[in-house]
């Protein structure tokens, strides 16, 4: 799967009407909701507290489907499920690699909006 969903990318520039500051504005929000609650689902899977994972990674999940980062996203499923389940045992290799995943959204959302190099 892409790193972003094509087709999601294609409504978002729709929707934003070719303002690329509100293109802008959306992935920085998007980080800063993920930098926000990113650390506290740390602290709940190391708690091993299902419930607050389980709650964190739906509201991460969602925000990243929203902002077309389906990969993102697919990994934050995937710990919501488990943590349905009372486990958090494979959290922390998915935790890992949602951390990588967010490197390359930072580094890339402008190049995919806006076509600039940052």
């Amino acid at each position: 799967m892409p790193f972003f969903n094509e087709k999601k990318l294609a409504e978002l520039r729709l929707i934003a009407g070719g303002d690329d500051v509100f293109l802008q504005k959306i992935g920085e929000t998007y980080i800063a909701q993920f930098d926000r609650k990113f650390p506290e689902l740390k602290e709940a899977v190391e708690a091993k507290d299902a419930e607050q994972t389980e709650k964190l990674a739906h509201l991460l999940k969602g925000a990243s489907y929203s902002v077309a980062a389906d990969d993102l996203a697919d990994d934050f499923e995937l710990l919501e499920k488990e943590a349905e389940t009372g486990s958090v045992e494979n959290a922390a290799g998915v935790l890992t690699r949602i951390e990588d995943c967010m490197t390359g959204f930072r580094k890339t959302w402008l190049n995919v909006f806006l076509e600039k190099k940052q």
